[in-house]
């Protein structure tokens, strides 16, 4: 085998060849982060005469950014037809392999939870997200179990708490003040928000504040929520805000519109349980408004197998879906059947069929995870900032800690502030730190010595 000597060759030596078949000016950008991460670890190849065989893109990236001269391997012992042949083969070659999928998923999931930036492995956010939905963090138990509420909350009206690359503020959402103050000169990527459903609750954990209004102020609540929130998005950002259909579907409807957003749908949680009542119908499902800020291009990030409702007749399994296409409803997702050739597609519906969590005593509305993550991941970038001005027990923020995404948080309650800040504590191992330095077990111990 010959000796593979690394030359380091001027770029304006280097052409591109005329029997290039590969289109990869898109990717550019992706290779330029590459190799400013890594290096040019990879040497072009290239002909005596400088065509380049393989390594297009890398040179491309190189020349994009600034590079005057690259590393190059010559190999002058091919024919010309056999440089076509073999920079066909390399390109080729490298789809030969599959991949091992559940292993891909635990190097993924172990690179994640030692904080590696995983768009640098090369694949695509969507595809990320895919693998690693609903995967565990490093030490994680259950994702949806809340920490109790405490008797002397350690939060403040006004405090800011730095959780990692989230922020949380025990305050307003409705205030212009307070909303500025949590974005700190950002605009988010998305909003998810679960606000109060002004049906008067009281459990374990009391009252919820803003639950109990006259129908006039508590429109007037709704449209100030949102409308501060609109203004903390960037352009084009998507919106989703859950509430309840009994007796205030439309206070929320009206809200949204009001406030700006277009409204592109209505998605449905159908929970694995229902809630007896007294009505005719038991509620087994909430809906959960979709659509987004209208002054720019509304951003999309998951996949194109999403589809609005298909109808589900009581008794069949097997269902026309248009011409030549029939569905089988599998769980929330739906299988379409096509043509002659039958060809499967599994594709998602506006219903999402996830299960309670076990336990939701603080808030009678608590969402799952799990529920969260899959609107997070089809409608914000990874390392992209999700809104959510009703903090909660925090399941926007867990969510969003497990999808690679960072979350600002308002929370009005500065005991709810504490759940918020201990379950993340909880799901990470890590320290959530108040705006100025000190921990959140410092404070609460110098906030306790002070009461005491």
């Amino acid at each position: 085998m010959e000796n593979l000597n690394i030359e380091n060759w001027p770029v304006d030596r280097l052409h591109h060849s005329e029997h290039a078949t590969r289109r990869n000016d898109d990717a550019i950008p992706r290779m330029v982060d590459a190799l400013r991460m890594f290096g040019f670890r990879i040497p072009l190849l290239v002909t005596g005469a400088g065509e380049v065989v393989d390594g297009h893109l890398r040179l491309k990236a190189a020349i994009a950014m600034g590079m005057t001269s690259v590393p190059v391997i010559v190999v002058d012992d091919m024919t010309p037809t056999q440089v076509r042949t073999f920079r066909l083969l390399v390109n080729r070659s490298a789809t030969w392999a599959e991949w091992d999928d559940e292993a891909l998923r635990v190097e993924l999931a172990s690179l994640r939870d030692f904080g590696v930036d995983l768009t640098m492995t090369g694949f695509a956010d969507a595809e990320l997200d895919a693998f690693l939905q609903g995967v565990a963090l490093a030490g994680e138990t259950d994702p949806d179990m809340v920490p109790p509420l405490p008797e002397a909350p350690t939060s403040r009206p006004g405090d800011v708490w730095n959780m990692g690359g989230h922020r949380l503020l025990c305050g307003d959402s409705t205030s212009v003040e307070d909303v500025v103050r949590l974005m700190a000169g950002e605009q988010a990527d998305m909003l998810w928000t679960d606000p109060p459903y002004n049906v008067d609750y009281s459990g374990k954990a009391g009252k919820i504040r803003n639950d109990k209004m006259s129908p006039e102020d508590f429109d007037a609540f709704l449209l100030r929520l949102l409308s501060r929130s609109y203004e903390a998005l960037a352009d084009g950002a998507a919106a989703y805000v859950a509430h309840s259909e009994a007796g205030g579907g439309t206070a929320f409807r009206k809200a949204f519109a009001h406030a700006g957003y277009k409204l592109a749908s209505c998605l449905i949680w159908r929970k694995h349980q229902l809630v007896l009542g007294r009505g005719d119908y038991h509620w087994q499902h909430e809906p959960i408004l979709y659509g987004w800020k209208p002054t720019g291009k509304h951003r999309w990030y998951g996949n194109r197998k999403h589809t609005t409702l298909l109808e589900h007749f009581a008794g069949q399994t097997v269902l026309p879906a248009g011409e030549g296409v029939w569905q089988v409803a599998t769980g929330d997702a739906v299988l379409l059947i096509r043509g002659q050739d039958v060809t499967v597609e599994e594709v998602s519906t506006s219903i999402l069929a996830v299960a309670k969590p076990a336990r939701s005593e603080l808030h009678p509305t608590m969402k799952p995870v799990a529920l969260v993550e899959r609107m997070v991941a089809n409608s914000s970038p990874r390392g992209g900032l999700v809104l959510d001005p009703c903090g909660g027990s925090g399941t926007t923020l867990i969510a969003c800690e497990r999808m690679g995404r960072r979350c600002n948080t308002m929370e009005l309650d500065p005991r709810f502030a504490d759940v918020i800040v201990r379950r993340w504590e909880e799901v990470t191992g890590k320290t959530a730190v108040l705006e100025g330095g000190a921990s959140f077990a410092d404070v609460q111990l110098a906030r306790e010595v002070a009461h005491a």
